[in-house]
C-alpha cells in the first residue's frame, strides 16, 4: 500500500488534520458525509473552486485520514504513557493493587462517586492515580522508618476525592488508624471530617469511626486502649485533627497512651494543604522548629520509650501549591517526600488556572472570556473607592461590583430556570480585616434596596445582554478545547426575569426558624464569613456563610435554589468550597505565589453551569494568574520528564529549585523556602520562544542584519524535513553566542532577558552535559525556493516569510509593542529530524503536531538528537494580516518585518543539577507588587 508521508502531500494531510480539528476522526473520514460518493462529490466541488490540489482523489483521501489516525492512535497511547507517570520515586512499588472486594470500602465508595454523576473516565482516572499511590505505601515500616511522600492536585480540584479513595483502598488492604491534619481553621476542619466520613461511612464490610480531637480527656469509648486493632479486626478509625500545637500535642500523647496498641495501628497520616502551617519557619541552618511542625515530626516519627512504634507510619502531604514542601528543607528529620512526588491529573471538565487564565506561548490554552476589569487608572481607580468604603468613607458602589452584582441575579436566575437545586454564590473577597466586611455588606445591601423592582431588572437586562455578546457559546466552546459535555446557551432574558423579581424581594443574613433550624428565603442571604460572626445575633440572624445541611433531595431542603452573597477574607483564601460560585468580585494583594493561587476559590468544576461563572480583578492580578497557571504547568511537565527517566526525589527537588522558567519570585514566603538558592540557575531543559517584540524600526532592523550576518557565515544549509525552511548541523556555541549576545531582546522576556546568564551557564556546563554542537534553522512557509508568497533570501536560497499576528482586538493594542502570544509551529521543533533519523523513530514518535516537553524529549531522544541544542530563526511580515472575524486576533502592523527566535536545550537525564551560580534579575515594570515578578507574554 502506498503511503503519503513525504512532502509533496504536506498540504493534503493539512487540510484533513484541521478538519479533524472540527469534525473529529469520523465526520472528516467523508468529509461530513456518508460514504466515499459523497467523498468524491465533495473534493471535484473544492477540486473545481481551486481550493484543494487537483490531484486529491477520494482515494488519497482516504489512505491520508488511516494513517493520519493510525499515528492519532499511536501517539495518543505514548501522550497517555507520559501523562500517567506522574510518579517521581525512589522506593519500588509494593504489590498491592486497586481492591475488588464486593462490599469493601473502595468498591462502596467508587459506586457513591458514580451515583453522584462521576463520568467513567474520571473515576477510572482517580483509580489509576491512587492506585499509584497505594503501591509507594509500606504495611509494615518498623525497620524501614516513615514513608514520606507528596501529591499536587489542582486548587479545587478533587483533592478531597483522591484522599478519601486512598484511605478506603488502605483500609481494604488492612490499615487501621487514618489521620488527616486539616488546615488552621476550626469550621473548615469539621467540613473535612464530615466529607469523609460521609464518603467512607458506607454499609459494608468495615466500619468505619470518627474520633473527634483525640486527648487523654477523650470519652472513655474512644481511648486508645479501647481500639480494636487486631489483624482481623473490621474496625477503622478516622480522626481529622486542626494543625494546632495544642490539638496535635495531645493526638501524640493519645497515640502513645497504651503501647501496646500502639504496636497493632497500621498509621496513614494524609497533611491536607501542606503547605500551610506545617512549614517550619523558624531557621533551619540551627535546627529550630515552629510547634506545630515540631508536632508533625514528632507524630510521623511516634514511639513510646525507645522501641515501640507503630506496624506502619505513611506521611502523604497534599497540597496544590508545593514550592514550601520542596524549597524549605530536605533533611531526614524534615517532612520532605524523599520516597516519592506524585502529580494528580484533573478530569477534563476541571476549570483550573490554565483554562481561566490561558498559558504563555499557547494556542491551546487562550484562557475563558470570563474576566472582567476592576478598572484602576488616573481616571477612575475603583480600587481606591472601594478602600474609601473600608474605611466607612463612602456607602455607593463601583460600577465593577454594581455589574458583578447585576450579574449575580442574573445567573442565579438562569440557574432556577434550569431547575438547578444546589446553592449558588457570588464571592466578594476585597479585605482580609472584619471591619472591611461589615462595611462592603452595608454598602452591597444599601446598593440593591436603593432601586425599584422595575428598575433593577432594567439594569440587570441591560448586564445580561452585554455579557452574552462578550462571552458566547460559541467563544466557549473554542476556548474551552476537549470540554467533555454538552453546554447550554444563555436562555432569553423574558425567561429569567420573574426569578430576578424573587431575588429582589428580600436580602438578610440566614434567618432562624423553629426548632432552632436555619430558615432560607426565596431572596439573597447576605452573609459575612469570619471570626466575629460564629453563632447567631441579637435579631436571630446567623451572619456567617451556612449552606443547607441537608441533602438536597430531601423535603426540607429549600427550594428554589437558594442564593447566597459571601464576603469575607482569611476564611475564604483556602479550603473553604463556595457552592455553585458564579460572580468573584477579587481585589486582594499578597507577595506570595502560592497564597495567591489557593485564593482562586473559582477554580473547580462548574457542570450544568459553565457559560455563567465572571471574574471581576484588575489587569495586574489577572497577569499573575496567568503567569502562575505557566508555571504550575511547566511543574507538571517536569515532573512527567523526570518520571519517565526514573528520578528520585533528592534529586528532583534541587533541579526545581534552579529553574530559570520559575524563578522562585517568592513563590512562597522567605521563611518558607530557606533551602532555596536563588541564585543558582539551570538552564537544561528550557524550551522558550520570542513573543514580545518593540515595535522600533532601528531596532528590528538592526536585528534582521545581526542575524543575516549569523547565517552567511555557516555555510551551506540542508533542506528541513517538510522542505519548508533551512538547517544548519553541528555549529559551535561561541557563533551561536555572538548571535543571541547581539540580538535584542524585549526586556519582558523571562528567558531571554538574561541570555548574558544562559551564555555564561552554557559555556560552564556544556561539556559535562555532553551537549554536542546546535542545529540552527531557518522556519518559513511553502517550499523552499518555489514559494510564491513574500519571500526571504538568506544563504543563497529563498524562504517563505511567516505570518503572525497580534493577540488582543485592535482597540487595544499598544503601537509601541507587539506580543504575538505563539511563535513557534507545532512541527518546528522536529525539523531537524532527515530521513535517516526519521527511520530511527516508531511509529508512535511521528505525531509532530505534540509539543509537549515530555514528548519532544522523547521524540529528539529516539531521533538522536537528545543531546543537540536548537535554534530556530523565524523572519515575521510586517504586513501579516488578522482575520477581520477574530475577537483575540489583529493584524501585525509593524513597521519592519520581525526576527523571531525558539531556544531548545535539551534536559539533563540523569536529573543531576546543573546549576552554576548566577544571578537571577527579577524585576518586572509589568507586575505591580514586587514579590511576584518575572512574567512574561503576559
Amino acid at each position: 500500500m502506498q503511503t503519503f508521508n513525504d512532502p509533496s502531500y504536506d498540504e493534503h494531510r493539512s487540510i484533513i488534520r484541521r478538519l479533524v480539528e472540527r469534525k473529529g476522526w469520523p465526520g472528516a473520514q467523508f468529509h461530513g458525509g456518508s460514504d466515499i460518493y459523497d467523498l468524491r462529490y465533495k473534493l471535484e466541488q473544492l477540486i473545481d473552486d481551486d481550493i484543494y490540489p487537483a490531484n486529491f482523489t477520494a482515494e488519497i483521501w482516504l489512505e491520508i485520514w488511516s494513517e493520519l489516525k493510525k499515528t492519532a492512535e499511536k501517539s495518543k497511547r505514548l501522550d497517555e504513557r507520559i501523562k500517567q507517570s506522574t510518579l517521581v520515586a525512589s522506593n519500588a512499588d509494593n504489590d498491592m493493587h486497586v481492591p475488588d472486594i464486593e462490599y469493601g470500602s473502595w468498591t462502596l465508595y467508587k459506586k457513591s462517586l458514580s451515583d453522584s454523576g462521576w463520568t467513567e473516565d474520571s473515576i477510572y482516572e482517580l483509580e489509576q492515580t491512587t492506585e499509584g499511590i497505594l503501591k509507594k505505601l509500606n504495611i509494615n515500616t518498623s525497620e524501614s522508618g516513615p514513608i514520606k511522600g507528596l501529591v499536587i492536585g489542582n486548587v479545587q480540584s478533587g483533592k478531597t476525592a483522591n484522599m478519601a479513595g486512598l484511605m478506603a483502598m488502605a483500609a481494604d488492604w488492612g490499615w487501621n488508624l487514618f489521620i488527616v491534619l486539616s488546615g488552621i481553621i476550626e469550621n473548615l476542619r469539621k467540613q473535612t471530617e464530615d466529607r469523609l466520613i460521609k464518603d467512607l461511612d458506607k454499609p459494608g464490610n468495615l466500619a468505619w469511626t470518627r474520633i473527634s480531637k483525640p486527648s487523654l480527656q477523650s470519652d472513655s469509648a474512644d481511648r486508645t486502649h479501647q481500639l480494636h486493632l487486631g489483624e482481623n479486626d473490621s474496625k477503622r478509625y478516622l480522626t481529622v485533627c486542626l494543625k494546632n500545637s495544642r490539638r496535635l500535642e495531645n493526638l501524640n500523647a493519645w497515640l502513645k497512651e497504651d503501647p501496646q496498641k500502639l504496636k497493632q495501628m497500621r498509621i496513614l497520616v494524609i497533611d491536607d494543604e501542606a503547605d500551610q502551617a506545617g512549614i517550619n519557619t523558624k531557621d533551619v541552618s540551627k535546627d529550630e522548629r515552629t510547634k506545630i511542625n515540631d508536632e508533625i515530626i514528632n507524630l510521623v516519627n511516634i514511639k513510646c520509650g525507645k522501641q515501640i512504634k507503630p506496624q506502619s507510619m505513611n506521611y502523604i502531604s497534599y497540597t496544590a501549591t508545593p514550592y514550601a514542601n520542596f524549597l524549605n528543607e530536605a533533611k531526614q528529620k524534615s517532612l520532605y517526600p524523599k520516597d516519592f512526588i506524585g502529580v494528580l491529573n484533573p478530569a477534563k471538565e476541571y476549570f483550573g488556572p490554565k483554562q481561566i487564565f490561558g498559558l504563555d506561548e499557547s494556542e491551546e490554552f487562550r484562557g475563558l472570556r470570563i474576566i472582567r476589569e476592576i478598572c484602576i487608572t488616573k481616571d477612575l481607580n475603583e480600587q481606591k473607592h472601594i478602600n474609601e468604603i473600608h474605611k466607612g468613607h463612602r456607602k455607593d458602589a463601583p460600577q465593577s461590583l454594581k455589574n458583578a452584582i447585576h450579574w449575580f441575579f442574573c445567573a442565579t436566575a438562569v440557574m432556577r430556570y434550569r431547575k438547578y437545586k444546589k446553592p449558588v454564590s457570588m464571592l466578594v473577597h476585597t479585605s482580609q480585616t472584619q471591619r472591611d466586611h461589615a462595611n462592603i455588606a452595608e454598602s452591597i445591601q444599601a446598593y440593591i434596596n436603593s432601586f425599584s423592582t422595575d428598575d433593577w431588572v432594567e439594569l440587570c437586562a441591560g448586564t445580561y445582554e452585554e455579557e452574552k455578546s462578550q462571552m458566547t457559546h460559541e467563544d466557549f466552546v473554542l476556548d474551552f478545547e476537549g470540554y467533555p459535555f454538552e453546554v447550554k446557551d444563555y436562555p432569553n432574558f423574558d425567561r429569567i426575569k420573574g426569578e430576578i423579581i424573587r431575588l429582589k424581594n428580600q436580602i438578610s443574613h440566614i434567618q432562624l426558624g423553629e426548632e432552632g433550624r436555619l430558615d432560607y428565603h426565596d431572596g439573597i442571604h447576605l452573609c459575612i464569613d469570619n471570626c466575629a460572626n460564629n453563632g447567631i445575633n441579637d435579631e436571630d440572624l446567623h451572619v456567617r456563610l451556612a449552606y443547607p445541611d441537608v441533602p438536597v433531595d430531601n423535603p426540607l431542603y429549600p427550594s428554589p435554589a437558594p442564593a447566597f452573597i459571601v464576603i469575607g477574607g482569611s476564611t475564604l483564601s483556602r479550603g473553604l468550597t463556595i457552592e455553585g460560585l458564579i460572580s468573584t468580585y477579587f481585589l486582594r494583594t499578597t507577595k506570595t505565589a502560592d497564597t495567591l493561587m489557593q485564593m482562586g476559590r473559582w477554580f473547580g468544576y462548574r457542570i450544568g453551569y459553565e457559560m455563567l461563572p465572571r471574574i471581576w480583578m484588575t489587569k495586574d492580578t489577572q497577569k499573575k494568574y496567568r503567569f502562575l497557571a505557566t508555571l504550575d504547568e511547566e511543574l507538571r511537565e517536569e515532573l512527567k520528564i523526570y518520571s519517565l527517566q526514573g528520578d528520585e526525589p533528592a534529586l528532583y527537588g534541587p533541579k526545581i529549585k534552579n529553574s530559570p522558567k520559575v524563578s522562585w519570585m517568592l513563590v512562597t514566603a522567605r521563611n518558607r523556602s530557606q533551602s532555596a538558592i536563588p541564585t543558582n540557575i539551570d538552564f537544561s531543559g528550557t524550551t522558550s520562544q520570542t513573543t514580545l517584540f518593540n515595535n522600533n524600526i532601528q531596532e528590528l532592523q538592526e536585528n534582521i542584519a545581526v542575524t543575516e550576518s549569523f547565517i552567511n557565515q555557516l555555510g551551506t544549509p540542508k533542506i528541513t524535513r517538510t522542505k519548508k525552511g533551512l538547517y544548519w548541523e553541528n555549529v559551535g556555541f561561541r557563533m551561536v553566542k555572538h548571535f543571541l549576545t547581539n540580538f535584542k531582546f524585549n526586556q519582558k522576556s523571562r528567558t531571554f532577558k538574561q541570555i548574558d546568564k544562559l551564555c555564561e551557564w552554557y559555556e560552564e556546563k556544556a561539556q559535562e552535559a555532553n551537549f554536542t554542537g546546535w542545529n540552527i534553522l531557518i522556519s518559513g512557509i511553502g517550499k523552499v525556493d518555489s514559494n510564491k508568497g513574500k519571500t526571504w533570501r538568506i544563504a543563497g536560497r529563498l524562504v517563505g516569510k511567516i505570518s503572525r499576528t497580534r493577540l488582543g482586538k485592535p482597540k487595544e493594542q499598544d503601537p509601541t509593542f507587539i506580543n504575538i502570544g505563539v511563535l513557534r509551529a507545532p512541527g518546528d521543533l522536529y525539523e531537524d529530524i532527515d530521513e535517516a533519523r526519521l527511520s530511527l523513530l516508531p511509529e508512535d514518535h511521528k505525531d509532530f503536531n505534540m509539543t509537549s516537553n515530555a514528548y519532544v524529549r522523547e521524540v529528539r531522544k529516539k531521533a538522536g538528537l537528545g543531546k543537540t541544542p536548537q535554534l530556530v530563526i523565524y523572519r515575521i511580515d510586517k504586513y501579516s494580516e488578522a482575520d477581520p472575524l477574530s475577537e483575540t486576533r489583529s493584524s501585525l502592523k509593524a513597521v519592519e518585518d520581525i526576527i523571531g527566535v525558539s531556544l531548545y536545550i535539551p534536559g539533563q537525564e540523569s536529573g543531576k543539577s546543573l546549576a552554576a551560580s548566577l544571578t537571577i534579575e527579577l524585576d518586572s515594570p509589568e507586575i505591580e507588587y514586587g514579590e511576584i515578578e518575572g512574567g512574561e507574554e503576559g
